[in-house]
């Protein structure tokens, strides 16, 4: 038995559009240099795509272009004559900068990057989202999920700036292709991406015991596997907007998923008996169907069977 949060009625909109892939060959990637940005560019690379890197900070990567992503000239002058973007420049989270910065910022790129498409016909648009637009990584309130697992159909409950920007971008998304209703935008809600470095340090906490990171509802997923949900995303060029999560099938904890949501999340909603031992409280089984992503990679760093 599987649990929905809205009875089963899942991925009703733009079903009838999806089974046509791209041919695109020049991406545009904001945010290459950072931890996924850095993935995503690689794994285009390898499956022969010739690749833009935008970047905040150029000096971070000597092939980027310096593009200030809050300024929509800025933004159309780098986006002109390519295929397709994948959009991850963003301030990751609402710990290091004002709140009305981390808005301002992720909000206005993401615009920018949807205004410079509709206006140059770039009709692809890739929109890095985030599992925080759930509301329960920053929260300022305590509150439970309305189901466990957690698939698209369970609202965006966000209270923090950083969620709340993910929220709208997803918004924007709507309003772009009611606009532009040829136009595919997928938004892949990651949770931890974790590099080498990372998963070395998530495999001592797990070592000892340590049951933080609960508002990613203890979920990760290797970067490599990130950035090839990225160009799954670009590859299927399905015109609307749909909504994505992207993490691995087991959470990152040695502790039962069930012990952890009793701890963490006490109260009385639904729960699928599946969710049990080391599986995943989020579903990301509409990935799987309509991008065809699977995670390659387990937490000790070998490849999935």
């Amino acid at each position: 038995m599987s649990v929905s949060c809205d009875d089963g009625n899942l991925y009703s909109r733009n079903i009838k559009h999806y089974g046509k892939v791209m041919d695109a060959k020049k991406i545009l990637v904001t945010g290459s240099a950072g931890r996924v940005g850095s993935a995503v560019v690689r794994e285009l690379q390898d499956h022969g795509y010739q690749v833009t890197p935008v970047d905040r900070s150029a000096q971070r990567d000597e092939d980027a272009v310096a593009v200030d992503m809050q300024d929509l000239g800025h933004v159309t002058g780098v986006m002109h004559g390519v295929d397709a973007v994948v959009h991850m420049a963003a301030i990751p989270s609402p710990m290091s900068d004002p709140p009305e910065v981390v808005f301002r910022n992720n909000v206005m790129s993401t615009f920018n990057v949807l205004e410079a498409a509709a206006l140059l016909g770039v009709r692809n648009v890739v929109l890095v989202s985030s599992i925080s637009a759930l509301g329960y990584a920053f929260r300022h309130r305590d509150f439970n999920p309305l189901c466990i697992p957690i698939d698209e159909t369970h609202p965006l409950l966000s209270q923090d700036s950083y969620g709340l920007s993910k929220m709208v971008g997803e918004e924007l998304a709507e309003g772009f292709v009611r606009r532009t209703p040829d136009l595919a935008v997928s938004s892949l809600r990651f949770t931890w991406a974790l590099d080498q470095e990372d998963l070395t340090v998530a495999r001592r906490a797990r070592a000892r015991g340590e049951s933080s990171g609960g508002g990613a509802f203890w979920t990760w997923v290797d970067v490599r596997d990130a950035a090839s949900a990225c160009r799954l995303a670009m590859e299927n060029n399905r015109p609307g907007h749909e909504a994505f999560y992207i993490a691995a099938p087991e959470i990152r904890l040695d502790i039962p998923i069930e012990d952890l949501l009793a701890r963490h999340y006490p109260g009385d909603y639904p729960v699928a008996p599946e969710i049990r031992g080391s599986a995943s409280p989020v579903d990301c089984g509409k990935a799987r169907r309509l991008l065809g992503w699977e995670a390659r990679w387990n937490m000790d760093g070998s490849q999935r069977p």
